[in-house]
């Protein structure tokens, strides 16, 4: 038994089963022993599957003794958020108004990573139906940022109990869905990598869904490399990031929007990795790029087009069940009732126009790199009752991330260092769609350069 397994990469786990230094058995009761021990209010795991994560583990086990595991992966415990279908476990996306709805059988995404030999833990809590960007739910439970021991603060959305899953040793890796920023602001807030796929690249099948045309799967990890593998898994592509040099690399960084609006220290923080990039061979070109401002103003303002999808898939329940759930949460998807088709359909053609004028805008260059959230994470108490400050908080925690989505980009962030109350900040860069691979290639060749 090792103290080391619970904050150690996914793929060094894989390393120590496959070189035999380390039982799957063994690593599997060692992170259910520390949920169970570490996660007594349930705010971290919705619920845990040890009876499956075990039987899982003894296959590996025994994949592994016969020296044919299926991938780097097999037999390491991950974590999943609780959209993923879990065949015959409740698939509630942690809302009341899903409390039914049990699963047939398992996502393609969670298929695939059995497949893989990867064991399956439990499912993590997140914001009521993925709608919000700072992780509160009052009604599942709400993990705080272990990163600050003494003020209980935001773990990011939606994917919250996926990033603190990693963040306090309770997973080795875990798995999310990113509509807005639900996989890197999370990631961002709990020093972790986190990595948004270009729409399409990963199977949506056997997730509740949000906005169909935003909806993205990804990983929350320790490292690039972990990312890239689970990329790959679920994919099917390969994602090779090795022999990888910033020098090969050109990247922009926008001089509006983004880096508006900063709370105190992060930007001294991403100024300083930008600044240690381009003294490594980065090779860097700050300019404007209107079509930020562009799709800024799409995403929040009168044609929001996840606003809109939202509600036509979930407006009618909340509706008739309000008094079920997170007000602050309700409001927002009751926003779009003041919506109408035509409105959506010219908002889809609009984000189609500025997707083009974006991709004029940055051709030629590799990706485009910014801070993953605006400000650090807030307290969490203050969020629970007063409405405006809550949707304030969920704006800026937001809006670098949404850009990503609403363009349809991949996107990566990485933990570069810390603000002014000592929390994570994330570096995030945006590469154009499809370009999933070159861009964890990049995202390694900084991981690098920024370790040393």
């Amino acid at each position: 038994m090792s103290d080391d397994w619970a904050h150690q990469p996914a793929l060094a786990l894989g390393a120590a089963i496959d070189s035999g230094r380390a039982d799957p058995r063994e690593i599997t009761d060692y992170f259910l022993d520390r949920i169970s021990t570490e996660d007594q209010d349930n705010t971290v795991y919705v619920r845990v599957t040890a009876d499956r994560a075990k039987r899982e583990a003894a296959e590996a086990a025994d994949r592994a003794k016969t020296g044919f595991r299926r991938s780097p992966l097999d037999g390491v415990p991950l974590s999943w958020k609780e959209l993923f279908d879990v065949r015959g476990e409740p698939s509630t996306a942690c809302s009341k108004l899903l409390a039914e709805n049990i699963a047939a059988k398992d996502a393609l995404t969670v298929e695939r990573l059995t497949r893989a030999g990867a064991v399956l833990l439990g499912k993590t809590t997140m914001t009521e139906l993925a709608f919000s960007g700072l992780g509160i739910n009052p009604i599942f439970g709400t993990p705080a940022n272990p990163h600050d021991p003494d003020i209980a603060r935001a773990p990011g959305g939606s994917s919250s109990g996926a990033g603190v899953s990693v963040a306090r040793g309770l997973a080795a890796a875990a798995l999310g869905t990113d509509t807005g920023g639900s996989v890197r602001i999370p990631a961002a807030w709990n020093g972790l990598v986190g990595l948004k796929t270009s729409w399409g690249r990963v199977p949506l099948d056997g997730t509740v869904p949000l906005s169909p045309s935003l909806d993205t799967i990804g990983p929350l990890t320790h490292t690039v490399a972990d990312a890239a593998t689970l990329f790959s898994l679920l994919s099917g592509a390969t994602a090779d990031i090795h022999n990888v040099s910033l020098k090969d690399h050109a990247v922009l960084v926008p001089d509006n929007l983004a880096f508006d609006g900063l709370d105190t220290g992060i930007a001294k923080t991403i100024e300083q990795a930008i600044h240690t990039l381009g003294a490594k061979g980065l090779r860097i070109v700050h300019k404007p790029l209107p079509a930020l401002d562009e799709i800024q103003n799409l995403a929040w303002e009168g044609a929001s087009i996840l606003i809109a999808e939202a509600y036509g898939l979930w407006g009618a329940d909340v509706e008739r069940r309000q008094k079920d759930m997170f007000s602050s949460v309700a409001s927002r998807f009751m926003m779009g009732k003041r919506g109408s088709a035509p409105d959506l359909a010219a908002g889809l053609l609009l984000r189609d126009e500025i997707q083009k004028r974006y991709a004029k805008e940055t051709e030629g260059y590799d990706a485009v790199l910014m801070p993953t959230v605006a400000i650090s994470p807030p307290e969490i108490e203050p969020l629970l009752t007063d409405d405006a400050a809550y949707g304030q908080a969920n704006s800026m925690a937001l809006r670098n991330t949404t850009l990503g989505n609403q363009l349809g980009l991949c996107a990566l962030t990485l933990p570069v260092g810390s603000d002014a109350l000592g929390l994570p900040v994330g570096l995030m860069m945006q590469a154009a769609p499809g370009k999933d691979e070159p861009l964890l290639r990049l995202g390694r060749a900084i991981e690098m350069a920024l370790a040393g």
